[in-house]
């Protein structure tokens, strides 16, 4: 299940960090742990998920993306067979 979550980055931060909010009812923080990846994009992995091979890491990331309207199937499909 996909949740969306809008906020204003400035109003939650101090003077090195924005917090972003995580609902607590979200499957993957019953781990406690996760791992942060910040580049261009922040992606929050559970530990739970973390050591898998990655393809249930894509798809998800590429579901939440599709469903918070980021990027669209054909945006998405174009990027695979360039990729191929």
């Amino acid at each position: 299940m996909v949740t969306l979550l809008y906020q204003d980055l400035p109003s939650n931060c101090d003077s090195e960090y924005y917090y972003i909010r995580i609902p607590k009812d979200w499957n993957g923080g019953n781990d406690n742990e996760v791992t942060v990846i910040i580049d261009d994009v922040c992606v929050v992995v559970p530990q739970t998920i973390a050591g898998a091979t990655g393809e249930l890491i894509v798809l998800r990331i590429l579901e939440a993306m599709m469903a918070g309207d980021i990027v669209d199937a054909g945006d998405i499909q174009k990027a695979i067979e360039h990729i191929l």
